[in-house]
């Protein structure tokens, strides 16, 4: 935060006296612009190669955008801190409590026992956080979540599902009397990776890349975790440094421990230049599962935020 400049007031004779003797100089720091520092990349890991830990974190205090290139590690951070000037506690303090609020009445509204959901999201300066329940029975509860101009209460018509809105993230927990009839989470065996398919990954986590029918895949595990990043070929998109920072991530953040399995799907479309993200994890006969086109990281953070 900018320090405030404090004033001296001077009595005319002795600011005279000083002029005189040269010693008046100007304040050369005025016109000084300030530039805060940005991390480009976020920061979501566990610190010890394990996402199955219980405890999440998630920083709700700027909007990071990171879009990973064909060329490389390029990232775009937009943060409500690198305009120039730092938002102030008590605005960042409001900020969270509306993010709060929202959570609590749709906490008041859902009809499942028990329900776990995201609690913190990153917002643009002046965004608000919306949501719209789509099903909320005992068995099966899914709730969309929009960046709104302006504050509105939950289930408000504006962001039904007929009034066009892209949702910032889609979120569900869902009821099967048998979930791996599913097909959702994709059976993996990573303990014996061919030495041209190895990948470092960094924090003693290796990956596994291979190819097929025009798309290219890289595959790793943490945990009870499988995580997978598919793009097309053609694309020449750098994998491995995505899936890097995302690795680089979770060092610092941790996901909800599936009691079963859990699966991070990224896919890069022809392009590259979007991705959709599906992550879900299996606790019994329920799967829980986030969907968005925010950056792998972003929604990692949300889901790390799940309780």
């Amino acid at each position: 935060m900018r320090k405030q400049k404090r004033w001296v007031i001077i009595p005319v004779t002795t600011a005279v006296l000083l002029a005189l003797a040269g010693c008046g100089g100007q304040d050369t720091n005025t016109a000084a612009e300030h530039t805060p520092s940005a991390t480009a990349g976020d920061q979501i890991g566990s610190g010890n190669n394990s996402i199955d830990s219980t405890a999440s974190q998630s920083n709700a205090g700027g909007a990071t955008s990171n879009t990973d290139t064909s060329n490389g590690d390029t990232a775009t951070t937009s943060n409500t801190e690198t305009s120039g000037t730092k938002s102030g506690s008590a605005e960042t303090s409001q900020h969270e409590a509306t993010i709060s609020d929202v959570v609590k009445e749709i906490r008041s509204q859902v009809k499942m026992k028990n329900v776990v959901m995201p609690t913190s999201f990153n917002l643009e300066k002046g965004k608000h956080l919306g949501a719209y329940i789509g099903t909320n029975t005992a068995a099966d509860f899914q709730v969309n979540f929009y960046a709104t101009d302006k504050a509105l209460p939950v289930n408000d018509s504006s962001l039904s599902s007929s009034s066009g809105l892209t949702p910032l993230a889609s979120y569900e927990v869902k009821t099967y009397k048998d979930p791996d009839s599913t097909g959702i989470f994709p059976e993996t065996d990573l303990n014996n990776i061919p030495q041209e398919m190895t990948v470092d990954l960094g924090h003693g986590i290796k990956g596994m890349v291979e190819g097929a029918a025009g798309s290219q895949y890289l595959t790793w595990m943490e945990g009870r975790w499988t995580l997978q990043i598919r793009s097309v070929s053609e694309d020449n998109m750098n994998n491995p440094g995505i899936a890097k920072k995302m690795v680089e991530y979770l060092e610092s953040h941790t996901l909800p421990a599936p009691k079963d399995k859990g699966f991070v799907s990224v896919n890069y479309p022809s392009g590259g230049k979007s991705v959709n993200v599906v992550i879900s994890w299996q606790n019994g006969q329920q799967i829980h599962q986030l969907k968005t086109s925010l950056v792998p990281n972003e929604a990692l953070g949300i889901v790390a935020s799940v309780k």
